[in-house]
């Protein structure tokens, strides 16, 4: 009996306990959301005069955005089709304005109080640091500073024969392939792209980038990173760290960042290595006036290091940046111009024409002065991130108060410019899921909005490996055609896409190839 009162006794304790923490935590919850209301007031009542769908308590819009990566594109085209070019909704407490008016844009990728990257960024940092990539703010610009004489185009003019050097090396893999049997093109072009930007903008030997740890494992697993920190973006429930940390994503990613830790790590130990058996003429070169031979010498973690303006986190994490932000992105383009190519047969054959007119039919190293007469190919360059942009989204954080033609940006909020949406809309792009080079002809170019195609983005905040990135892929694309005939099985209506950050195919880059006769 007297175990049974002090049982009672200890239960009532528990449950009195418990009233009081769960009274206290409303009265904490309520506190900061009225604490929250007073402090965004004013954007609360700015939102209020932009359109958007009905928004439920916490969680906002965000439910919209629970689906599968090929619906995404669909939920995101539903909104602009409902409500119109400028609209918004909450993601929990983040106010999301999306704007896919051209002019819009072009007013606010190019205005100085837009130079933070958006909320979301923070994911993709969460994998490669604050970097030149994900990052914002004063250390970003410096470090963009830093970097920047690598992708000029005079640098990029000296990165020529190791282009062609790891090209040689691709086109041998593809001879390995038994006749008439498909493969996915992506697998040896992305291996190809990596070992490019190891020797180019990281400046390792051949030699010391086959001995760099971790390598393979990288090239493999990057995109399935990727598609980690998109989840993260646009699933409110793996924003929590704690619900993300019981994840199998988590558990992938930390083995990833590991390896890229390792990877990093020995990549800066060869370039200091190097740097420190300089000779004081060497290091001079940072400081020449002579551009062309700075930027032959140089390699952009050089740069880093030489600047002695990064701290060894940041050397690190700008390392991962270079590294996974070049390789993927450029590999994904090369193969979706071949993919095209296999798809429309008659862009395929007008364009081997072109690159015979220039170079001849036998295989050889392309050169810059080769690339600049292919206008077709950059008109279907063109065409290809037209379709599949290398940001399908961008997110910028609004400091300011920003006025656009329909409404005003309240600070606090942030800018989101569907490029995807942007690219295809049919009232700047006829047939907008079609493709058709021709859409960039210097006849058809003029009639078109020029900022309803922004590939690169606008502004201080514009892909700085842009010229890096045709030069690599439109010599890809020379090389791949003067060897290989594409075909495939598929048809291009029934391609699957996704956004997972890029714009891409779900189904792979699956073609056949057929050898020429060089």
């Amino acid at each position: 009996m007297i175990i049974a009162v002090y049982v009672f006794q200890l239960l009532h304790a528990l449950a009195f306990t418990m009233m009081w923490i769960i009274i206290a935590s409303v009265c904490l919850l309520f506190g900061v959301s009225l604490h929250w209301i007073y402090r965004n007031h004013r954007m609360m009542k700015l939102s209020r005069q932009i359109p958007g769908p009905p928004v439920f308590p916490v969680v906002g819009n965000a439910f919209k955005f629970m689906v599968r990566p090929q619906d995404f594109i669909r939920a995101i085209g539903d909104l602009i089709k409902e409500y119109g070019d400028v609209f918004r909704i909450w993601l929990g407490s983040d106010l999301n304005i999306i704007v896919s008016n051209p002019d819009d844009v072009k007013l606010l990728l190019t205005n100085n109080k837009l130079s933070v990257k958006g909320p979301q960024y923070k994911f993709m940092a969460d994998v490669i640091g604050g970097g030149i990539l994900s990052g914002s703010g004063t250390p970003w610009k410096k470090h963009r500073k830093i970097a920047a004489p690598n992708y000029s185009k005079l640098a990029i003019e000296n990165y020529t024969d190791i282009f062609n050097h790891e090209i040689d090396f691709l086109l041998q893999k593809y001879t390995e392939t038994p006749k008439g049997q498909q493969i996915d093109i992506y697998k040896h072009i992305v291996q190809t792209t990596s070992y490019i930007v190891c020797q180019t903008l990281m400046g390792v030997s051949r030699k010391e980038m086959l001995e760099l740890p971790h390598l393979q494992y990288l090239i493999d697993k990057s995109p399935r990173m990727y598609d980690i920190v998109f989840d993260r973006m646009t699933k409110w429930y793996l924003q929590l760290d704690l619900v993300f940390r019981l994840t199998k994503y988590h558990k992938q990613l930390k083995k990833f960042l590991k390896y890229l830790l390792e990877f990093s790590n020995a990549i800066l130990a060869y370039r200091m290595d190097k740097l420190n058996r300089w000779e004081q003429s060497e290091r001079d070169l940072i400081n020449s006036e002579d551009d062309s031979k700075s930027n032959a010498q140089l390699s952009v973690i050089d740069r880093f290091l030489l600047s002695q303006e990064l701290d060894s986190t940041e050397l690190i994490e700008e390392t991962f940046t270079i590294f996974t932000s070049s390789q993927e992105a450029t590999a994904k383009i090369a193969s979706t111009v071949l993919l095209m190519m296999a798809y429309h047969p008659e862009c395929q054959e007008r364009l081997y024409k072109e690159i015979v007119s220039v170079v001849g039919n036998k295989d050889v190293p392309v050169t810059n002065e080769d690339i600049k007469q292919m206008q077709y190919l950059d008109m279907v360059f063109k065409e290809v991130i037209r379709l599949f942009p290398i940001a399908g989204l961008l997110q910028r954080t609004v400091t300011e108060d920003i006025a656009i033609s329909t409404c005003t940006i309240p600070a606090g909020a942030s800018l989101v410019v569907p490029m995807y949406h942007i690219h295809r809309d049919p009232r700047h792009w006829p047939k907008p899921d079609a493709f058709d080079p021709e859409r960039f002809n210097p006849e058809n170019m003029q009639t078109r909005n020029p900022y309803s195609y922004i590939p690169f983005s606008l502004g201080p905040m514009d892909c700085l490996g842009r010229h890096f990135a045709t030069k690599l892929v439109k010599s890809i694309v020379i090389r791949f055609m003067l060897n290989y005939k594409l075909t495939t099985i598929h048809k291009y209506e029934d391609l699957r896409i996704m956004i997972a950050i890029s714009a891409t195919t779900m189904d792979g880059f699956p073609a056949t190839l057929t050898r020429r006769c060089t």
